[in-house]
């Protein structure tokens, strides 16, 4: 497998933090893990072919800790939809 394939590893993310939800839990995806992939490496002696690349928290949302939620973008501002391609394309 090659580059291609890391994102894969995004839409796996999403699809694990989706299902958690559905149980009622939180999640937390951490890429930062993969900076210190080395360091961890060292530390636990994973096989070879192993790599950390990213690390998730689990578990129950704490409702008596405050906190900000960040906001999102509208969607005319992260999608552009393409008008008049042609689905049947003759190939």
């Amino acid at each position: 497998m090659g580059r291609p394939q890391w994102s894969d590893v995004g839409m796996y993310l999403q699809t694990v933090m989706l299902l958690l939800r559905s149980e009622g839990l939180h999640s937390c995806p951490q890429m930062a893990w993969s900076v210190y992939r080395k360091t961890v490496a060292e530390l636990l002696a994973p096989p070879d072919e192993l790599i950390l690349f990213w690390g998730m928290s689990i578990g129950f949302e704490d409702v008596t800790m405050g906190y900000r939620r960040t906001g999102r973008a509208p969607l005319d501002e992260t999608v552009t939809f393409v008008e008049g391609w042609n689905q049947h394309s003759s190939a």
